[in-house]
């Protein structure tokens, strides 16, 4: 009769386990956190004026999809980012060619400017970003798109020659993932 009992109950066990299925076992699991550490550049390239502002506008993309997301795209519970920020790297051209910019991120204007070019990446000035309504409304965005653009764009100077530089952006914040 022991020995029944004994059957009996590793029968029913082995029932039990094998009628679990990945999301049974995945339901169970806590959230989890990964960290978004990433840099972006925007090449920007302005031909010489003539004593006349010249627009000019380029984009480059901000994403979360990576490989420790791709996996968990449509299970990502929040994003948070806590700074966002961009400086003038790799400038060549005009010393004195200045610019009136804008940085626009998800098709709205996050940050404007006005600078001389070659100064700003000399002394490595840092343009951040730090109204946290515009940091939830650029963390939204990404949550719904995964993807998104980055723009800078506006008005140059730059009279004794053509402007090369790249705008060098770089996001700091998490990805809460709820398996």
């Amino acid at each position: 009769m022991k020995k029944n009992l004994i059957a009996l109950f590793v029968c029913c066990i082995c029932i039990s386990f094998s009628s679990c299925d990945e999301d049974d076992v995945v339901g169970l699991l806590p959230s989890f956190k990964v960290d978004i550490n990433q840099t972006e550049n925007i090449p920007v390239s302005i031909e010489q004026t003539n004593g006349e502002r010249h627009s000019f506008s380029e984009q480059s993309n901000l994403t979360i999809v990576n490989k420790d997301t791709e996996d968990y795209l449509n299970k990502i519970e929040k994003v948070e980012i806590t700074k966002l920020s961009y400086k003038i790297i790799n400038f060549n051209g005009d010393p004195v060619g200045d610019v009136s910019g804008s940085f626009s991120v998800a098709n709205e204007v996050s940050l404007q400017n006005d600078f001389v070019v070659k100064t700003a990446a000399d002394n490595q000035v840092v343009f951040e970003i730090t109204e946290v309504n515009e940091l939830n409304r650029i963390a939204n965005a990404l949550k719904s798109g995964k993807t998104i653009a980055m723009e800078y764009g506006g008005t140059a100077l730059c009279d004794a020659s053509a402007m090369n530089f790249v705008v060098e952006v770089t996001v700091v914040g998490k990805i809460t993932i709820d398996p």
